[in-house]
């Protein structure tokens, strides 16, 4: 059962039990300090027409006799976005309510945003009245204007930018052409994809602490830490993409890249139930990636097509512990799953991490030799302690790799600090030719003559 549900149900009950023996109650009104949980209940962001989750404050009886309190009630009064539960009723004020001696009174707190106000930080407070003070609890929220696609819609062309988040229920489609400006964030329900169709195009113009963010709808910041919160972005056959600095987080797949072209760049796509990115027979040349945390692969290439890619970072610690993929950083195949065939013309990686705890090799093959499967590993960073299957020391296609652990700062859900410590041997060890066509890390730092493999210097 829900809290929500619970709420309900124990607001019936209450209306039966209270509202016939409330003339039982014989107390005296409450003249002690009453004891909180906490001064200010900060509610998470929520957009214009929906609804927060819900919060609970406690309210402590010191006393040692039963006591009521006198007044209860929102500054804003019936017209306030905030909605409160006193005692299992809801309601904006609230008078003599009773409370056991050396006991609590659970107060449930949720917003109900109708319209986003022009100043997006919504405030308002519980005031409690006993017969010698009034204490204020403050209600903090942050409502946020936003459009919500409904499910199954189809846009032709549109700009998306910072002024309006996009909501995304069911499936979106782009017909002709979707730019979205730095800072736009787009949300998505439970299941809800973006399909960019046949022929279409895709423009992500995102800068530095202004990407464009991709992530669940339920708000609380600890759904960025949880995968399989949406479906995933579809880039369709023929379609063109070019990503800029995005974050895509908290998916089943971050991006299907389907017999498609993408430029992609400056982009962190993490915590994705299955993979951050699957490539089929599609065409991609990417840098300055930051890529953690897939059931599958944070990187998988099926059925062949042709990429690059450089100065990037394709780590896997995902340990979700109900999943049991392999968690490879990358799975390079010319096949897809019904040992159809094309050929895979390129697959370069240069100045690269792939790092991954699951499974003994974090880069695995499988291949049609029949087929053409050409690739080039040419300074990376690479988790191989098996190498009776890939000793990429050795290894036709492989040059000048390492397979020391790069001990990133911090590889959990909730921090993917995925840059290097002082100590790691990625320090100093890229190809300069490599970091001179990409010289700016992901934070814009200069890599200068001695490049640190991955995405930052």
């Amino acid at each position: 059962m829900n809290v929500k549900t619970f709420i309900v149900g124990l607001g019936m009950a209450s209306l039966i039990g209270f509202q016939s023996c409330r003339e039982d109650f014989d107390y005296d009104p409450i003249s002690s300090d009453l004891n909180y949980s906490k001064d200010t209940v900060s509610v998470d962001t929520v957009y214009n027409f929906s609804k927060s989750e819900t919060y609970v404050l406690k309210v402590y009886n010191p006393d040692n006799d039963d006591r009521v309190i006198p007044k209860i009630y929102l500054t804003r009064g019936e017209s306030s976005f905030f909605k409160i539960n006193v005692d299992g009723k809801p309601g904006s004020t609230f008078e003599n309510v009773p409370i056991r001696k050396k006991d609590s009174l659970f107060i449930f707190v949720e917003v109900n945003a109708k319209d986003a106000p022009i100043n997006p930080l919504y405030d308002d407070e519980i005031n409690f009245e006993t017969t010698s003070s009034t204490k204020k609890i403050k209600l903090l929220s942050w409502i946020e204007k936003a459009k919500i696609h409904t499910k199954n819609a189809t846009i032709s062309s549109e700009n998306w930018n910072v002024n309006e988040a996009q909501v995304i229920d069911g499936n979106l489609t782009v017909t002709n052409d979707l730019t979205i400006s730095k800072g736009a964030k787009v949300y998505f329900k439970k299941g809800a994809s973006l399909t960019i169709a046949n022929n279409a195009k895709l423009t992500i113009n995102g800068v530095l602490n202004e990407e464009v963010k991709f992530r669940s709808a339920r708000h609380d910041n600890k759904y960025d830490s949880i995968p399989d919160q949406w479906n995933k972005i579809e880039l369709s056959p023929n379609s063109t993409s070019k990503i800029n600095y995005a974050k895509i987080i908290g998916a089943d797949t971050g991006l299907h890249v389907n017999n498609a072209k993408l430029e992609i760049s400056n982009t962190k796509i993490v915590n994705n139930q299955s993979y951050g990115i699957l490539a089929t027979n599609a065409q991609i040349t990417g840098y300055n990636l930051v890529m953690n945390n897939s059931n599958l692969a944070s990187l998988a290439i099926e059925l062949g097509g042709s990429y690059e890619f450089y100065q990037s970072t394709f780590a896997n610690y995902f340990n979700f512990s109900t999943s049991a993929g392999p968690a490879y950083s990358l799975y390079l195949s010319n096949l897809d799953n019904n040992k159809n065939t094309t050929a895979l013309t390129k697959a370069t990686f240069g100045n690269c991490i792939f790092y991954n705890e699951r499974t003994p090799n974090a880069v695995v093959f499988d291949k049609n030799d029949a087929v053409q499967f050409n690739y080039l590993f040419d300074t990376n960073i690479i988790h191989n302690a098996d190498t009776s299957k890939l000793n990429v020391t050795t290894a036709t296609g492989f040059l000048n790799n390492i397979t020391l652990d790069p001990l990133f700062e911090n590889t959990s859900y909730d921090a993917n600090k995925l840059w290097v410590k002082e100590k790691s041997p990625a320090k100093k060890a890229g190809k300069l030719s490599f970091a001179q066509q990409f010289p700016l890390d992901y934070n814009g730092n200069q890599r200068g003559t001695t490049p640190t493999i991955g995405a930052f210097q």
